[in-house]
């Protein structure tokens, strides 16, 4: 049990990096409970993953395919009308959510050249708008939002205030986004666009009542519209009504059933549920540089103990962003999973050094240092952990563990007590604590730590192991 205490897991999606991304780009983050804490990015591959891919042990990723399953037959239908604007829009927009940048700036630009005077030109400038975006290009995404303009001077029509407010999302500005939605409502208040754009701008803002109530009144105007059950199922998950936020982003996927961010979202908001990874393995498919849906995966095969497959979406992670910090994370998670040991200490070192206010690197490097029995460095990096998540009983019950096992057990017996009073119903705390309590010789102490780890709702322990150590207890005092 002990070994289970101390061993790191990844158990579930959590919306940490939300925050600092809008929805058009989507967001992830990763996190666990068990032995290891919230999990944020990294960078560069190690050295470790240079020997891996020599040895075979990492693949390439998959061959792209998916939301680019409707590609071909969406350039098939451009290339029979190429007159057909609303075909060109489809198969930008299509290029975008496949996050084909390059290809979707020039397939709008082509079908803005062939088609000069359009009615549909306006929607071709907006998805343009749209593709600059996700690429985090706040100037060229307004730029083209101005385009909307049709002189200097003169007011901004409706879709340019809506496609502007779009645009300030890339910058986070809540504010600036809301002042365009409202002038985009003051010239047509049953706009859906605007209304949706309003949602958006109010879950930046963290005011989800709001964000709410303006996603629903889009959803009068327009149900069936799956970007707005999506947006709304998101805002609900967030405000930690889970039901019924699942149930939207059930309702977006079932209106559009191969969208990488419906498919990412719902993976998100159903957490460590198996579901997940085929959700997530879809929405890689769909967009086969989706770097947070990578991650996801990684994360979700690692808490799963599947090291290859954790493995080979971490790799796929590196290869899109090879400075995002999320993969060398989960790469020294591996390295510790294995027993790789100074690999994760090296590894844990350079995130830390990069973000030392990750709570999961200062776990992971607590681990390994506690691992290779520098026990004192290992405290005091558990007690950083735990400053830094107080939502995680990983940092105090691992700390306890790794004391008992270096024969500090004041130690270990104040960091259990510690967890139980904060964690009162998580197991393992419980069994680290009677641990503790065994080997400072009270009995009856530890007899009641390991029933309450039996009575405990929380978190995974070995039961029979407990047993056993009840009834060594009571055979010890006959």
């Amino acid at each position: 049990m002990r070994g289970n205490l101390f061993a790191p897991l990844l158990t579930q999606i959590s919306n940490a990096r939300d925050a600092s991304k809008p929805r058009a780009t989507l967001r992830v983050s990763l996190a666990s409970s068990g032995a290891f804490g919230r999990w944020v990015p990294l960078g560069p591959l190690a050295s470790w993953l240079a020997a891996a891919i020599v040895v075979g042990v990492l693949s390439a990723s998959p061959e792209a395919r998916g939301q680019e399953s409707q590609l071909d037959s969406l350039a098939a239908n451009v290339r029979a009308h190429p007159g057909d604007a609303d075909a060109a829009l489809a198969l930008g927009r299509a290029l975008r959510r496949a996050g084909r940048t390059q290809e979707a700036l020039a397939e709008l630009r082509a079908a803005i050249g062939r088609l000069p005077g359009s009615p549909a030109t306006g929607a071709l400038v907006h998805e343009l708008s749209r593709v600059y975006a996700d690429a985090h290009d706040f100037n060229a995404a307004m730029g083209m939002c101005e385009k909307f303009r049709k002189n200097p001077g003169v007011p901004m029509p409706l879709e340019g205030h809506v496609c502007a407010a779009e645009a300030q999302f890339v910058r986070q500005r809540a504010s600036e986004a809301l002042v365009e939605t409202a002038a985009a409502l003051a010239i047509d208040p049953r706009s859906f666009d605007a209304k949706v754009g309003e949602g958006r701008a109010y879950e930046l803002e963290l005011d989800l009542g709001k964000a709410e109530s303006s996603l629903r009144e889009a959803l009068a105007l327009r149900d069936g519209d799956a970007g707005a059950h999506l947006a709304l199922g998101g805002v609900l998950a967030k405000a930690g009504r889970r039901a019924e936020g699942v149930a939207e982003l059930r309702k977006a996927l079932a209106l559009d059933p191969d969208s990488p961010e419906g498919l990412y979202e719902l993976a998100n908001a159903l957490g460590s549920d198996p579901e997940s990874v085929g959700l997530l393995q879809h929405a890689t498919r769909e967009r086969p540089k989706f770097g947070d849906a990578w991650l996801a995966l990684a994360g979700r095969e690692l808490a799963a103990g599947h090291l290859t497959e954790a493995a080979k979406a971490a790799k796929a992670a590196s290869d899109i962003d090879p400075k995002d910090a999320h993969a060398r994370l989960i790469l020294a998670q591996l390295a510790f999973a294995e027993g790789r040991f100074d690999d994760a200490l090296s590894m844990g070192n350079a995130v830390v050094k990069a973000m030392p206010n990750n709570a999961a690197a200062q776990l992971l490097v607590a681990d390994t240092n506690a691992k290779r029995g520098d026990i004192d460095v290992a405290l005091e990096q558990y007690q950083t952990a735990w400053g830094l998540d107080h939502a995680n009983p990983a940092p105090l019950v691992n700390a306890s563990v790794a004391s008992h096992l270096q024969g500090r057990d004041t130690t270990a017996r104040a960091f259990g007590a510690r967890a139980t009073q904060e964690f009162p119903g998580w197991g393992p705390a419980w069994v680290a604590l009677g641990d503790a309590l065994v080997a400072q010789r009270e009995p009856v102490l530890a007899k009641d730590a390991y029933a309450k780890s039996l009575a405990a709702t929380g978190g995974s322990i070995d039961r029979a192991d407990v047993q056993r150590k009840l009834a060594a207890i009571d055979k010890a005092g006959r």
